[in-house]
């Protein structure tokens, strides 16, 4: 999920180049274009020549975490402690450009901690494009393939790119999310888009589960074992208008996904779940010489209708919704220092089955996910291959309450989490 150094060699450009004040992962608007151009600008890795660049990387990270009270959002105590130095996110990466018309972007993780040890697939988007010009006019024309409902998109204000992109191991997410944002490395796509103008964008793919044919995309995941299993083809689709004058970027867009989901992945048959979500999302960006700024933000409904986890006592309603709201902003000054905060909410019908919190004596506190907290962030760019990160993630509303949270009094404040990291890429 980071900058790729095959990328930057594949170019010849430093990070700075694609990513706002060479901060990972956002995206500057020539970034943008190299992305939706399918990664083919500059050499292609071999020529008759022999080799010019390697088009591999290593990512990583070494950090430390504190906790208010270092537990899960159920209370458990977690597997380190307050301050211990974690190794973790270890990730081999292949970027480079193919041919002239296509160009491939994959990661492979080992171990989510030290020493974990786990390999497993991480983001994987593949891509051919052709230009045309009709007219005037410019209209760039792809096919895509990926692993992650919107890890193709270019934005970063929805699901795979949105901010923060990268949490404390320790930091427990809201009890609640839409399924567009719980997919990755669990499905395989195919799908087109068109830009026209580099100011018109429209997307349409297909995602099934991860299975078969796409399996090397899902590699190190259980299907048998809490993952999601699609039925048949399942629709995305994703479409904005973006703007340049000067310094000055903005977008407006709106994305959506239908999915099809088997209560069990171990059986996959029978009646299926359904999930709509429908999003929109906007950005503007200022970007001067030395000072540049980003304001971003999403929002996303979720409708869902327990077809087949109803009939089943898996869950309390029929239908449900589920909603969240992203927003954020970052200051950058120069390619070194990067500030960012942002503030999130998600909330949603009331499921007993789902959300449920009870006191000691069974008495029922919430059946709601409403959850609602803030992220402060200061990163600073050491050199083009490092980059520090200072984090803090409060909380001030937890599944629904804003008070003991989990029955045995702990408050919405214990899950706050710092987290000082340094993340490399070579």
């Amino acid at each position: 999920m980071y900058a790729l150094p095959s990328f930057a060699r594949q170019t010849g450009q430093r990070c700075a180049a694609c990513h706002v004040g060479g901060n990972w992962p956002q995206l500057t608007p020539w970034g943008r274009f190299f992305k939706l151009a399918g990664y083919t600008a500059g050499r292609s890795f071999a020529d008759k020549e022999g080799f010019n660049y390697v088009p591999l990387g290593i990512l990583g990270q070494v950090g430390v975490n504190w906790a208010a009270q270092p537990n899960d959002s159920q209370g458990n105590p977690v597997v380190t402690q307050n301050g211990a130095p974690e190794a973790y996110g270890f990730t081999g990466e292949v970027g480079t450009k193919i041919t002239d018309f296509a160009g491939i972007f994959y990661e492979y993780g080992i171990g989510n901690t030290f020493p974990g040890w786990k390999g497993a697939a991480g983001p994987i988007d593949i891509r051919a494009v052709h230009f045309f010009h009709p007219g005037n006019s410019e209209l760039l024309v792809g096919i895509d393939s990926n692993n992650d409902p919107t890890v193709q998109d270019v934005w970063n204000t929805i699901p795979s790119w949105s901010f923060p992109a990268y949490a404390a191991p320790q930091a427990p997410g809201g009890p609640g999310g839409p399924m567009i944002s719980s997919l990755g490395q669990q499905v395989g796509s195919v799908g087109v888009y068109a830009l026209f103008d580099r100011e018109f964008y429209v997307e349409l793919s297909e995602y099934r589960v991860g299975t078969g044919f796409y399996r090397w995309m899902t590699a190190g995941t259980n299907f048998q074992n809490g993952a999601e299993y699609l039925k048949g083809f399942n629709p995305y689709w994703r479409a904005y208008w973006t703007k340049e004058r000067g310094p000055n970027v903005w977008m407006a867009g709106a994305f959506g996904m239908h999915s099809n989901i088997y209560p069990d992945s171990s059986s996959p048959s029978g009646p299926t779940d359904t999930f709509s979500d429908t999003g929109f999302d906007t950005q503007y960006q200022h970007l001067g010489d030395t000072r540049k700024l980003t304001l971003r933000g999403s929002y996303i409904y979720e409708q869902q209708s327990w077809n087949a986890s109803y009939p089943l006592g898996n869950v309390s309603n029929p239908k449900d919704n589920f909603k969240t709201l992203n927003l954020n902003g970052a200051y950058s000054i120069g390619d070194g220092w990067t500030f960012s905060g942002g503030y999130f909410f998600g909330n949603g019908s009331s499921e007993s089955a789902l959300y449920a919190v009870t006191d000691p004596t069974g008495t029922q506190l919430s059946a709601k996910p409403n959850t609602t907290g803030y992220v402060l962030e200061v990163d600073r760019t050491l050199t083009q291959n490092l980059l520090a990160t200072v984090q803090y993630t409060g909380f001030t509303k937890f599944n629904g309450l804003t008070s003991n949270i989990d029955g045995i009094g702990r408050k919405p404040s214990d899950n706050n989490t710092l987290w000082i990291t340094l993340f490399f890429a070579f």
